[in-house]
């Protein structure tokens, strides 16, 4: 109900020059006016609280497991080290029993090895475009030859032996039976050689199969599809056939977008995980989930990441045409060894 109009009576005398007082009627009125100023200016101020993204912002999952997980892999105070740059279409790195790392510059057709200080110089030149190599137990260094269609395997002088041809892939394992798993992307297969170059598909579906790993203890197969957010799991059998194939880690992306990446893995002795993304290093514990990621050291993002040097308790990455290391408080897991990774 509106205040009734005020009318003369209700004012009272007053001292002279005191002039008259308002009634209550009208001191309500003027707190009715009052507090529906006082209403509007907070609704009008309102937005500039309620809207300020970084007022209620919450952290991402990307940012809770950066600041959860990494401090228990890293050594404090001890970042990144550039190594070498200017190297182009470097794929899987290998690793030998000693822990000199080897890699590849695509482009410049040459593999190159990193000893022990740290140090880089070329190991093999003129190799057919070779992208990927793993390292066998055979003391032999395992290499796709792109150019070529090819996996061949290179002896300590550097001498080269056909393994297998009419192939054509970047990323491959070795286990101790020296059956080499490998991926064809395009054809969305992943293939099992044997010792005597005789090759078959062992699973044909995924997306994009890119980067394979096996465990530490040969019983499982790992292999990433970059197009999406999974990494997928597989039980090795005694003749190399696999079996029981599902989506099993799930990576990060920053985003909503699903497409991750993901490039080599590896293994710690603990059995987890290390995934390269363009994120970082996406770390998972044996039971399959993210425990870590550790940021790139690059604005590239990951492409590889592998463990080498003295006890292998260094971790290695690739960003975009660099090399980095830093030492860890995890060592590297050696080829079949008794850790499963669930």
């Amino acid at each position: 109900m509106w205040p009734e109009v005020v009318k003369e009576s209700d004012w009272q005398a007053k001292a002279p020059g005191e002039g008259a007082c308002p009634t209550k009627t009208q001191t309500f009125r003027t707190m009715h006016r009052l507090l529906a100023y006082t209403l509007l200016a907070a609704v009008a101020t309102w937005p500039m609280y309620a809207q300020d993204p970084n007022s209620q912002r919450q952290p991402s999952r990307l940012e809770e497991i950066r600041d959860r997980g990494a401090s228990e892999i890293l050594v404090a105070g001890k970042p990144w080290e550039l190594l070498g740059q200017g190297y182009q279409l470097t794929a899987d790195s290998a690793v030998d029993q000693d822990g000199n790392v080897y890699f590849t510059d695509a482009q410049k057709n040459r593999i190159l090895k990193i000893d022990l200080e740290g140090k880089i110089r070329i190991w093999k030149e003129e190799t057919n475009g070779t992208h990927g190599v793993a390292w066998g137990p055979d003391g032999r260094l395992y290499a796709g030859q792109h150019d070529r269609k090819r996996i061949v395997a290179y002896s300590s002088d550097g001498r080269e032996s056909v393994i297998t041809e009419g192939v054509q892939s970047h990323h491959l394992t070795v286990t101790s039976r020296n059956h080499i798993y490998f991926s064809v992307p395009p054809t969305h297969k992943v293939w099992m050689s044997d010792a005597a170059g005789h090759k078959r598909v062992v699973h044909d579906g995924i997306n994009w199969p890119r980067g394979v790993r096996a465990s530490p203890d040969e019983s499982v197969l790992v292999v990433n599809d970059p197009p999406t957010r999974w990494v997928w799991s597989f039980q090795i059998q005694v003749d190399g056939s696999l079996i029981n194939g599902r989506p099993f880690y799930r990576l990060e992306t920053g985003s909503e977008k699903s497409e991750t990446d993901a490039g080599g893995m590896v293994f710690d002795s603990e059995g987890f995980l290390y995934v390269a993304t363009k994120p970082g290093v996406q770390v998972f514990d044996r039971q399959g989930g993210m425990t870590a990621i550790i940021d790139a050291p690059g604005s590239d993002g990951v492409s590889n990441v592998f463990f080498g040097g003295p006890g292998l308790q260094w971790l290695y990455v690739t960003d975009g045409d660099r090399i980095y290391r830093r030492p860890v408080k995890r060592r590297g897991a050696a080829l079949g060894s008794t850790v499963r990774p669930r």
